[in-house]
């Protein structure tokens, strides 16, 4: 039966136990520091390692995961200033010294060199950096003018290390749960960080620091400079980049960059310049290549890479060029790469990279130099004759001869294998000829430069026939005003026993000094311009010199002559 009083049922509040443990573990913990009153908050010369924070742990559990003695909670406590209760949050991070943490030592592995660079070691020596090599903690990456190194660290960062740049490894090394913990300094030049797009795993870190700034990556990719003056740029090209500079941390977001000054002065967030729209061809046949990108009035400098892979990982080439000026690809060989451009503007912010283009570098086997004739040279005759450097990679060739510069009034295509060419009859006039070397696999290379010759009859000489009354005398035909003429005649074919060698001959013709006696003589003959370039020496022609013929008035002195002497 009611009585009007009310029977509560006082349940134990879920919070209860909690509260207890968290005041008892408090109590431990100021206990703890009672006991030793004299212990700083970090030592002199300690390395800070950031941890970052699960859910559901606390100062204890994560000394006792990650410290060499489970004790080290109270020196994490000192050094981040942490009061009873000693609350420290999931995703936060807390430094510990390194020195108290059970580690292992790792490497980063070097995966491109291009240029000369160099490593400095932990003893003061340098060694020249080679593809393949392991770069460890303490040990510090120099690159040169014209040199870039490209590196791999353990949790999966790929660093590219631009000219002129000085990166230190301060520390790298694997957690107890194989989590692993890394930082940079540099402290000249550029570098470049990027995780692929994949982010680091929990209580990974991977950062570096400038002497004015701090960078932290997680899933991301920035460019971190180190400029004179003390100051620093940071440009995040995908995802988000802490950057702290002092007392002040700020979160810089995907294209936007930041300067930092001396004193933890930090800049305002500035937008990058957009990417430049860039094309590339497929193939390329001739080195350099030049890339002309189009002209936008905020560049400053345009900028092209080349990797050999899509993801922009294994860089191989670079170069800078003022705003206006062509990209350059020189002394890279043959194969297939992918392109990735970007422009600085006025403020010296860079960029970001425009996508990935595809092109192939085929250089082999190269365009032939065409050795014979000399371009605005003359040929002489009715053919005219073409020779270049022959190719150790060519199977083939393909040569032209047009009567224009453009190649549509073609007079003779042909595919030969020899590296010299002989046209079919040509008329006076003006000609130009090319070729082109094609490999076994039956790429062809670019054509030659075009050669242009005038094609020109040959001299010929006249009246090949003499006697012995008189000197002989040759004419041949004038090829113009100003030419010279020169005239050797011989006994032999060879003209090795020289009778006459006639030099700068004004008239198209030549008396001999005295009469030959009977027999056969060879001729040859050249021409020479007003610019003292020679024809080549005619095909040597036969000059036949005969007795003359017997007359009457002859035959009756020698009849005399005879009487005479038989009387």
């Amino acid at each position: 039966m009611p009585t009007g009083r009310t029977t509560m049922t006082l349940q134990r509040s879920p919070y209860r136990r909690p509260l207890w443990g968290m005041l008892l573990l408090g109590f431990f913990f100021v206990l703890g520091f009672g006991l030793q009153p004299g212990m700083a908050a970090a030592e002199a010369g300690s390395v800070a390692v950031p941890l970052q924070v699960a859910a559901g742990t606390n100062l204890i559990h994560l000394a006792q995961e990650y410290c060499k003695h489970p004790e080290d909670w109270r020196h994490i406590a000192r050094i981040n200033r942490l009061s009873p209760p000693y609350i420290i949050y999931a995703d936060s991070e807390i430094d510990v010294p390194m020195e108290l943490l059970q580690l292992e030592h790792l490497s980063l592995q070097v995966v491109t060199v291009s240029g000369r660079a160099t490593v400095q070691k932990t003893d003061g020596t340098h060694a020249v950096l080679q593809q393949g090599a392991s770069v460890a903690p303490g040990e510090t990456v120099v690159t040169g003018r014209e040199s870039f190194v490209q590196l791999l660290f353990p949790n999966g960062v790929y660093t590219r290390v631009e000219p002129d740049s000085t990166l230190s490894v301060s520390y790298l090394f694997s957690l107890e749960d194989g989590k692993i913990k890394a930082e940079a300094l540099l402290t000249r030049g550029e570098v470049i960080h990027s995780t692929l797009g994949k982010k680091l795993r929990f209580n990974d870190s991977m950062r570096t620091c400038t002497p004015v700034v701090i960078t932290g990556i997680r899933g991301t990719e920035y460019r971190l400079k180190a400029e004179g003056g003390g100051a620093t740029r940071v440009e995040t090209l995908q995802g988000a980049v802490t950057v702290r500079s002092g007392s002040r941390v700020l979160r810089l977001r995907a294209d936007e960059g930041i300067r930092a000054r001396q004193g933890g002065r930090l800049d305002a967030p500035q937008a990058l310049p957009p990417p430049p729209v860039a094309a590339v061809a497929s193939l390329y046949r001739t080195l350099p290549v030049k890339i002309q990108l189009p002209k936008r009035a905020d560049v400053k400098t345009a900028h092209v890479r080349l990797s050999t892979d899509a993801e922009g990982q294994n860089t191989v080439y670079e170069h800078i060029a003022a705003a206006g000026a062509p990209l350059l690809v020189q002394n890279v060989p043959d194969g297939r790469y992918f392109a990735f451009f970007s422009v600085t503007d006025g403020r010296g912010f860079e960029s970001r990279e425009w996508a990935a283009q595809a092109m192939t570098v085929r250089t082999t086997p190269p365009a032939p130099m065409v050795s014979v004739p000399r371009n605005g040279s003359v040929q002489w005759g009715r053919t005219a004759t073409l020779t270049w450097l022959e190719s150790e990679q060519a199977v083939g060739y393909r040569v032209q001869v047009a009567r224009d510069a453009a190649f549509r009034d073609m007079v003779d295509e042909k595919v030969q294998s020899a590296s010299t060419y002989v046209s079919p009859d040509l008329a006076p006039g003006l000609y130009h000829g090319r070729v082109l070397a094609e490999a076994k696999d039956g790429f062809q290379s670019d054509y030659s430069p075009v050669v242009s010759w005038e094609q020109k009859e040959a001299p010929v000489m006249e009246g090949m026939e003499s006697s012995t009354e008189a000197p002989p005398v040759l004419q041949w035909s004038a090829m113009g005003p100003g030419w010279l003429y020169e005239l050797q005649a011989a006994k032999d074919r060879d003209f090795r026993k020289m009778l006459v060698a006639a030099k700068a001959l004004g008239e198209p013709a030549y008396t001999f000094p005295d009469r030959l006696d009977p027999g056969r003589y060879y001729i040859r003959m050249r021409a020479i311009d007003s610019q003292g370039q020679a024809t080549p020496w005619t095909p040597s022609q036969t000059l036949t010199v005969k007795n003359p013929p017997r007359t009457l008035e002859g035959c009756l002195i020698g009849a005399l002559v005879l009487v005479v002497i038989l009387l």
